[in-house]
């Protein structure tokens, strides 16, 4: 990853913790994440990026960490009321929009968030904007607010930028409130605003319009969509059949332009364009299945895939017991206090991945740094590398866990009685193509 270019930045604390800081949450948060595209975004060109917008913070980390050029992304403005927060989150390249559900009457302030945009887009940078207008956890992206034309329409009419462009991004997450998650991000096709201005001059609200829709069409390639609420469940079940049948290797913990994301988006997309008829016996189907699994108390991945509990993988869990155990010690009172505040303050779903991972980044840096510190003061070699492995032994201790549970559902799916009987019942959902 380049670093130059973030040093472009105005935010005085962007070119060091987003990098550094976002990779250091990824790996103690998430299990995988997936980039498609990420050098689809130029450096050198003004740039509106459109992105969904599934949880608070974890979002705008992920397209600062693996997209080059700085980013300036747009927040919700009461929480810059404060100036302490006001000052942080201008150094990491945040600005408000002030919006009327959240009590802001007054247009002069939407009127500088405004103006701030089209100065940023002047000097060719890069503005995200969270085109639904607030956050949430379904698999569907949610009509465009015309924010995005406005802003775009002014910058060209004020400076004529002919290369200015309007850049799906989507943020997709198998659940988006839990911990050891996995992250896709997908960077779509560009959007020419010049293409519209013609249209523009002659009508100007229903090209707004026009190009909020082309816009939420090129977001949703690029994001979970299921087109009908009814669908949520049978949505979700379908994707665990497939993942299930398509196991990820565990590591790297990134993976760039993988497939994973194209297969499960041709899922929904089929479900999408089921008649009602077949989409009702697909339920009547599936149903059965998953809640026989849940009585049983297996896992369909495990169910499918018994190579998880071979010989194999029970020797690295007996080999790596040792550095799984000082990782695990030395880990613990860490994810402790950061489980305990985040389980304790956060009410909404969308909340809890972004308190967790800026706690993890608040605390687990003076943490590790006292902890590391006496074994730097003995002097001794090998303490001092023990002292520096610490927070890799963390990291470890978490994977060994996902490997330990993974090990320990594919044992019980491979002895259970009715491991047969739900086999042939799995088999009945899908018809063989």
């Amino acid at each position: 990853m380049k670093f130059s270019l973030r040093h472009q930045s105005t935010g005085k604390v962007y070119p060091y913790l987003v990098p550094l800081g976002g990779h250091s949450m990824f790996i103690g948060f998430m299990r995988k994440v997936h980039v498609n595209n990420r050098h689809g975004v130029p450096s050198d060109r003004p740039v509106l990026l459109a992105a969904n917008h599934p949880t608070a913070f974890l979002d705008p980390f992920l397209l600062c960490t693996f997209l080059d050029p700085p980013i300036y992304n747009m927040t919700r403005g009461d929480i810059f009321a404060k100036p302490f927060f006001r000052k942080m989150l201008q150094s990491i390249n945040m600005f408000p929009v002030f919006r009327v559900r959240d009590g802001y009457t007054g247009r002069d302030r939407n009127d500088e968030v405004f103006e701030y945009c089209v100065d940023k887009l002047y000097h060719r940078r890069v503005v995200t904007i969270y085109v639904e207008g607030e956050h949430h956890l379904e698999k569907k992206v949610r009509p465009v607010q015309k924010g995005i034309a406005r802003i775009a329409f002014a910058a060209f009419e004020r400076h004529q930028l002919d290369d200015l462009q309007i850049i799906p991004a989507g943020c997709n997450y198998v659940f988006g409130d839990r911990p050891r998650e996995e992250a896709m991000v997908n960077i779509g096709q560009p959007i020419l605003v010049k293409d519209y201005w013609d249209d523009y001059q002659r009508d100007p609200a229903g090209t707004i319009q026009r190009l909020c829709k082309d816009v939420e069409i090129a977001l949703q390639s690029v994001c979970y969509h299921i087109e009908h609420d009814s669908d949520a469940l049978l949505a979700e079940q379908l994707l665990t059949l497939h993942r299930s049948a398509h196991p990820e290797a565990p590591l790297p913990i990134y993976a760039f332009n993988s497939r994973r994301f194209a297969a499960e988006k041709s899922v929904l997309d089929r479900l999408n364009a089921l008649p009602s008829d077949e989409k009702n016996a697909l339920r009547e189907r599936a149903a059965p299945y998953f809640s026989a699994l849940e009585k049983a108390g297996l896992d369909d991945a495990a169910l499918v895939n018994p190579q998880w509990g071979n010989g194999w993988w029970l020797l690295f869990l007996v080999v790596g017991f040792a550095p799984w155990l000082l990782g695990y010690l030395s880990s613990w009172p860490l994810v402790h206090i950061i489980r305990t505040i985040a389980d304790k303050k956060v009410k909404k779903r969308e909340f809890y991945s972004s308190v967790r991972i800026g706690l993890g980044l608040l605390l687990g840096t003076p943490y590790y740094l006292l902890l590391v510190l006496p074994f730097l003061l003995t002097g001794r070699p090998a303490w001092i590398a023990l002292g520096l492995m610490l927070p890799l032994l963390g990291w470890f201790a978490q994977f060994y866990m996902d490997m330990w549970k993974r090990w320990r559902a594919a044992r019980r799916a491979l002895t259970h009685k009715q491991r047969d009987a739900l086999l042939a019942q799995r088999a009945a959902i899908l018809p063989p193509k």
